[in-house]
């Protein structure tokens, strides 16, 4: 797996799965760039409010390359992503619970 199949722009949703909590489903924007090291990726995740990206924050992410995943372990919260070609589906687990459903398409 190539570095230019996972840097990009990265856009869909994200579907929070704690009802009654103050997670919201969103549209986001996802800036996925090489970060220093071995297998080592950064995110910039923004929401889109109004039309507007919002930075929500950035992340630092490992390439599991043999199972084209890539991880972050950030805020004490575990972030997994799968790439599938031009999609990026995946999950965030916090405080003990499956907190977002995250589906994303790579922007030309």
């Amino acid at each position: 797996m190539a570095d230019s199949s996972v840097v990009g722009r990265w856009k869909g949703n994200s579907v929070c799965q704690v009802k009654n909590s103050p997670c919201h489903d969103e549209l986001n924007v996802y800036y996925i760039s090489k970060a220093p090291g071995i297998d080592s990726f950064k995110i910039s995740a923004m929401k889109i409010v109004n039309g507007k990206e919002e930075e929500m924050g950035i992340l630092n992410y490992k390439l599991d390359r043999l199972h084209h995943t890539l991880v972050s372990t950030d805020y004490n919260s575990l972030w997994t992503l799968h790439l599938r070609g031009d999609d990026l589906d995946g999950t965030l687990h916090a405080r003990g619970s499956l907190y977002r459903i995250i589906k994303l398409k790579k922007q030309y």
